[in-house]
């Protein structure tokens, strides 16, 4: 991942908007987590459910469902999803990954990398980093680097990992602070949505396990009834009481699918990416 900014920044409680979270790895200079982070973000949003294989134990890693129609998503998550389910994504597809047992997965998942790399070039919020001569290197060696105009989507992301960081007191003064009253007070249940939704971003910069910790925390202390309409913690929901291994299951989820022998190849990379920019058309 590329060095915190120099510059000041401000925290956020929201995702930035019209990015990808492939995209948004590729500004941070760290794809390497960018499909784990990609997939708990299509989940949380109901795109995607994320269960053990029935009967099995832990070392079985993960059956990924088919819930929602890729078509309805950007091009990036559409991307994820058609590769995902070995270009048939209809509702109720299915794809396990298991610890070791990835590395179809890893090249698979080059394409909607390259993709995400391509049109942020093409939007101009990313470059080749280095001079010409660079790119006579392996393709794996060239990098992409934020534009000075992807350096508001940067701070933004930057602000969303201090957010996620800093100590629950400092997020609840945060939230009832002077200069944040226009965002209106949240309630319990709002703030659990509004963390839930922050929990593809905390994969992203390696905090989903406290950051799991915290959901645990907020949904034991919700009744039962007002729990129904969360996104992927209500799988492991029992009596509105979140199960405790939610929170190893999704470090596991994480963990598996940034193995390097899950995604050999696919971090942030320039390589190829030519043919892709003429694909954009």
């Amino acid at each position: 991942m590329y060095a915190r900014p120099k510059r000041l920044i401000i925290t956020q409680y929201e995702a930035p908007a019209h990015i990808s979270l492939l995209a948004a790895a590729e500004l941070l200079g760290d794809g390497k987590r960018a499909i784990a982070a990609q997939i708990v973000d299509l989940a949380v949003r109901k795109v995607v459910t994320i269960g053990r294989p029935t009967g099995k134990g832990k070392r079985s890693g993960f059956t990924i469902t088919l819930a929602g129609d890729p078509a309805a998503e950007g091009p990036d998550e559409e991307a994820v999803l058609i590769e995902l389910f070995d270009g048939r994504p209809y509702v109720g597809a299915t794809r396990t990954v298991a610890p070791g047992r990835n590395r179809e997965l890893g090249q698979q998942m080059q394409g909607p990398h390259r993709f995400a790399t391509a049109r942020l070039v093409t939007a101009g919020l990313a470059r080749e980093r280095g001079s010409f001569a660079s790119l006579l290197a392996p393709s794996r060696d060239r990098t992409v680097v934020p534009t000075e105009r992807a350096y508001p989507i940067v701070d933004h992301l930057w602000g969303v990992r201090d957010y996620i960081a800093w100590a629950e007191k400092d997020r609840l003064a945060f939230h009832q602070a002077p200069d944040t009253a226009e965002r209106r007070e949240l309630g319990e249940l709002e703030i659990l949505r509004l963390h839930e939704r922050l929990l593809p971003y905390a994969v992203l910069f390696g905090l989903e396990k406290d950051w799991m910790r915290e959901l645990d925390v907020r949904v034991r202390s919700l009744p039962p009834e007002l729990v129904g309409d969360l996104g992927l913690v209500i799988d492991a929901v029992h009596v509105g009481v979140i199960a405790v291994d939610l929170i190893v299951d999704v470090a596991d989820l994480a963990d598996i699918l940034s193995a390097s022998d899950a995604l050999e190849g696919v971090g942030s990379f320039f390589g190829g990416v030519a043919e892709f920019l003429g694909d954009l058309g």
